[in-house]
């Protein structure tokens, strides 16, 4: 079974304009905080709205009902219920790398190029072309944690 997602807001363009699109993956891609969870000491978590840091869990526990504010200076802690988090870089761990994107259109019609990844989880491309008043999905496939997996980006065509 293939983990499929479907990526918001969609885009608009015109049929004569070339878009640049980025598709950020990182809740995908990150061991998100969540509320009343058991993590070990160890463990990289990401807060829930990026801060470019991760935090390790230096002191395992229950978290708390509710997100702690993050420390942005490294090696500073915050104590989230029963646990203790400490400050790290983003890179530290915890944050699953996508490879290997590609994307087609569905209906066909809508060229998508310049397919790529940058900072490790977000899927870059140009979107030109269609036909004015249709909508596409743009539908990626990429791995993330070693699977294969699939995400619609729906692209309406409308004169601007």
């Amino acid at each position: 079974m293939t983990d499929e997602y479907t990526i918001s807001p969609s885009a608009v363009k015109s049929p004569d304009d070339t878009i640049p699109v980025e598709v950020d993956l990182y809740a995908k891609c990150a061991n998100l905080w969540r509320a009343n969870e058991d993590f070990t000491t160890g463990e990289f978590i990401y807060p829930t709205t990026p801060n470019g840091f991760s935090y390790e869990v230096t002191s395992g526990g229950r978290t708390g009902a509710k997100e702690p504010r993050y420390p942005t200076t490294l090696a500073n802690t915050v104590t989230s219920g029963s646990a203790t988090l400490t400050c790290r870089a983003a890179s530290a761990g915890g944050l699953n790398s996508v490879t290997s994107p590609s994307a087609v259109s569905d209906p066909t019609g809508l060229t998508i190029s310049n397919i790529a990844v940058s900072e490790s989880r977000k899927i870059t491309a140009n979107y030109t072309g269609g036909t004015l008043g249709q909508d596409y999905d743009v539908v990626y496939t990429f791995t993330l944690a070693g699977l294969t997996r699939v995400a619609r980006h729906r692209v309406e065509v409308r004169k601007k």
